[in-house]
């Protein structure tokens, strides 16, 4: 970066780290930030269609002539074959971004935080929105070690917007917030969400309602207005009203057509919060799942929470190469009304399947999958 002008250091920056919630967070601060005339940019993770999609300008896909133009200053410095893909895409975003008048940038981690590519910021607003077992060939296997990643986000004499997490987890946060003399902004202690309602300092927003689903999303929707605050941005009722009711997030309860949603849960936490949400928003449907999972995620967890919901599933294999085979989904699903689908394009979204709603789930590389075959 040094080679490049340091790039990541020329705005103001919002680093969101955590095991669930960073893009549902990243989504409420862009809405933020469009309904308060901010011009903004966002680097999130994986994309959806394709790179374009990952690094954004006030809602805008990058093109490819601004890629284009980022790839060759790393060409110029001698730099363009020395990085993983995710490295590179990180240092092109900071160029692009850098090259902006921009008021903030969303940046999200890729994996963890503290070794992540995009911990090269120097000074920012972090945001973790929750931590879980995840990733754990990388982040280790205890919400210790995970914290300990996630925690390296934090810089010297910076903030961090804590969701709600373990006490195990706050621990392991608090050691690093008190050797970086940074500070901590908790959720429910410093700041609240009561039915609709936000309360942090001289700021109290009511009558609140995102359209993403879930109580999570009243959390992650705080967690987003607090980070806001705390970058020093003057917030107004109004505009934050109508923010949280247009933010959005493909893949997370995203509502397809009437009959289908998707929703990209993977892991222990995320499942938990998918599997509440069709307990509160649907408790009389009748559930057919369309599943896809990595081979690296706890499969076993993730069947057994879906099937207290699940009137039917449907496993299907996809191409990626840590896919899970669609049969060993089914051999280890202990459901009755069950099968699996070898070829995933006979799978037809736009046909309702009959008195059931369709959920999508275990992956959001199955659901670009199947976005571009029934778009």
């Amino acid at each position: 970066m040094d080679l490049l002008g340091n790039p990541q250091d020329k705005q103001k920056i919002i680093h969101v780290a955590g095991t669930n919630g960073k893009g549902s967070t990243i989504a409420f601060m862009r809405a933020i930030a469009s309904e308060h005339k901010l011009k903004y940019g966002s680097f999130t993770s994986p994309c959806l269609i394709d790179v374009h999609d990952q690094i954004q300008l006030n809602g805008n896909n990058v093109t490819e002539a601004q890629m284009d133009h980022a790839f060759e200053q790393l060409v110029n410095v001698g730099i363009s074959g020395m990085l993983t893909d995710f490295e590179l895409l990180t240092v092109v975003a900071f160029i692009v971004f850098a090259e902006q008048e921009l008021d903030v940038v969303f940046i999200e981690a890729g994996m963890g935080g503290r070794f992540d590519s995009t911990n090269v910021i120097k000074q920012s607003v972090g945001v973790i929105p929750s931590i879980s077992i995840d990733h754990t060939n990388f982040l280790g296997e205890t919400i210790e070690e995970i914290s300990w990643h996630k925690a390296g986000i934090i810089k010297e004499h910076g903030k961090l917007i804590l969701g709600d997490t373990l006490q195990s987890s706050k621990e392991v946060i608090w050691k690093e917030v008190n050797s970086q003399n940074a500070e901590l902004i908790e959720i429910n202690k410093d700041f609240q969400i009561r039915k609709n309602s936000y309360n942090y300092k001289n700021y109290a927003f009511d009558e609140l309602t995102p359209q993403m689903l879930g109580k999570h999303q009243l959390s992650n929707m705080a967690l987003a207005i607090t980070a806001m605050i705390e970058t020093g941005f003057i917030l107004n009722e109004e505009n934050v009203r109508k923010a949280v009711i247009k933010a959005s997030l493909p893949g997370r309860m995203e509502k397809w057509n009437d009959h289908v949603y998707m929703d990209g849960a993977h892991n222990q936490a995320s499942i938990d919060a998918l599997v509440d949400t069709i307990k509160q928003y649907f408790p009389n449907e009748h559930i057919h799942f369309i599943i896809g999972i990595l081979k690296d995620k706890d499969y076993k967890y993730i069947l057994s929470r879906l099937e207290e919901v699940a009137t039917s599933f449907e496993f299907v294999d996809f191409k990626h190469e840590r896919a899970l085979a669609a049969t060993t989904l089914f051999n280890h699903c202990s459901h009755s009304d069950k099968r699996v689908t070898k070829d995933i394009h006979l799978i037809d979204l736009h046909k309702p399947k009959k008195e059931s709603m369709t959920i999508v789930s275990g992956s959001l590389y199955l659901i670009t999958e199947l976005k571009g075959i029934n778009s």
